[in-house]
Order: structure tokens, then C-alpha cells, then sequence
């Protein structure tokens, strides 16, 4: 059984409250419903490092510096960058349909600390009697830069896996048609030609085309072993059906 015993709220004094709010450990603001700033928390003011004074009563895009505030009149509303902040659209949809939302992403440059990815959540407030958004404001710049760091790093993985499949499959007919051009080179020195080392250059060379139409097919990503590491499985991975290798090939 819980026996943890809740205050009511009446125990709270509104300097409780506002207490409470300053020190979470989040960036909080209420916005009224002309979209202004009239709260806002000490994470917030951190975060864009401005006392409070100096954001209360501003729309957010004055108050955190938005480059686009300039040129939009005012309104956080008509500038192109503004049509697409996620964050006017989210605090405005909360305003007129009183519709939370949770953890919705955007980017914004903002003056003094540049490009930000910030993640926020709105819920629909009412003080006396008129529409106000509580809003959250988590900063996931670095989150961000990790996940595109660990997504170039997977990238680099699968072209190193890719180059050493295409090293692999390539340089088995290469070497046989370099072995094969030695021996036609020694037959004309000697004045004769042999027909089976002019053939076995060509199937060398239609392989090497094989293997060119196979990598322009690819359409899943399949790996196999070689030499202690990961390369990409070209027979696998692509849409072109391998054909059966023939005896000699078998031998080779």
C-alpha cells in the first residue's frame, strides 16, 4: 500500500509554485495568448543567457533571438523561416485548440548560440480566463550531432564493406586476364597465337561486366566474411542472379 500522502493545493503558495518552476531542471516558459512571454524559468534564461526582465513580454522569437525575428515584422509569422518553425506552429496550435503536443522537434539559429536542435512540449493552460501554453524547451544539440556521427560512421562502414567487394570480385578476373596477357604476349614473340589464351582473356573480361552489371543492381544491403572482415555479399545483395560457375571456374 502507498502511504505517500499528497499535499493539497492549497498547502502551495503561489511563491511555492513559482519556486517549484524555477528550479526544475528543464527550460520552461508560459506564452499567452498573443504568443508572448510571460514566465519563464532560470534553465531558460541559462539557455539563452538573458536575466528575466529581458524576456518577459517579448514574443519567443525576440526574446531567444531567432535570426528570422527581424524580418517577420514583428509577428514570429510572416518571414519564410517562420512558416516552417516548428515551434510557432506547435505553441499556436496549442493556443487556438488547446491540443497538447509531446517532444516535437525543431531547429532554430538563434543569435547568440547558433544552430539549435531543441525538442518541446506544450500543454494548454487558462489564467483568468485567458489562453496560455505552458512550454518546455529541451536543448538536443549534441544528441543530435552523436546520432549524425554514428550515422556517418555506419555510412563509411558500408562503402569500406562495398569497395572490398568490389576489390574482390574484380581483381579474380583481372589477375587471370594480366596472367593470360603474359602468356599471349610470350605465343606472338614466339610467332604463333593460342586461341584458348585469346578466348580465356575475353571470358575474363565479360566476368569483369558481369560484375560492373551486378553492382548496378544491388537492392539490399547482405555482407559475408573475407579475410577476417565484413564485405558486402555483391551476389546477395544484388537483383541479378549469379550464374552457376563452370567447371574451370570451379577449379580456380
Amino acid at each position: 500500500m502507498n502511504d505517500t500522502i499528497l499535499a493539497s493545493p492549497a498547502a502551495f503558495s503561489m511563491d511555492d509554485i513559482l519556486r517549484i518552476i524555477d528550479d526544475l531542471p528543464i527550460a520552461v516558459a508560459v506564452v499567452n495568448g498573443d504568443r508572448k512571454l510571460i514566465l519563464v524559468n532560470k534553465m531558460a534564461c541559462m539557455f539563452i543567457n538573458k536575466e528575466s526582465d529581458q524576456l518577459v513580454g517579448l514574443m519567443f522569437g525576440a526574446a531567444f533571438g531567432c535570426i528570422h525575428y527581424k524580418d517577420s515584422l514583428g509577428e514570429c509569422e510572416y518571414e519564410k523561416g517562420c512558416l516552417n518553425c516548428n515551434l510557432r506552429t506547435t505553441v499556436k496550435d496549442t493556443i487556438e485548440n488547446a491540443k497538447g503536443h509531446f517532444m516535437v522537434e525543431t531547429a532554430m539559429t538563434l543569435k547568440s548560440i547558433g544552430h539549435r536542435h531543441l525538442r518541446i512540449t506544450t500543454q494548454p493552460l487558462e489564467l483568468q480566463k485567458e489562453k496560455a501554453v505552458l512550454l518546455s524547451i529541451e536543448d538536443v544539440t549534441k544528441v543530435k550531432k552523436y546520432e549524425h556521427s554514428e550515422i556517418e560512421k555506419e555510412k563509411l562502414k558500408a562503402v569500406v564493406r562495398t569497395a572490398g567487394a568490389i576489390c574482390h570480385e574484380i581483381n579474380q578476373p583481372l589477375m587471370a586476364i594480366l596472367g593470360f596477357s603474359e602468356l599471349l604476349i610470350d605465343d606472338v614473340c614466339q610467332g604463333e597465337i593460342q586461341e584458348s589464351n585469346v578466348k580465356e582473356i575475353r571470358d575474363q573480361a565479360e566476368r569483369l561486366g558481369a560484375i560492373t552489371n551486378k553492382l548496378m543492381a544491388i537492392t539490399k544491403y547482405k555482407t559475408k566474411m573475407y579475410l577476417g572482415s565484413e564485405i558486402l555479399d555483391l551476389d546477395a545483395a544484388s537483383s541479378i542472379v549469379a550464374a552457376s560457375p563452370t567447371p574451370e571456374e570451379k577449379k580456380k
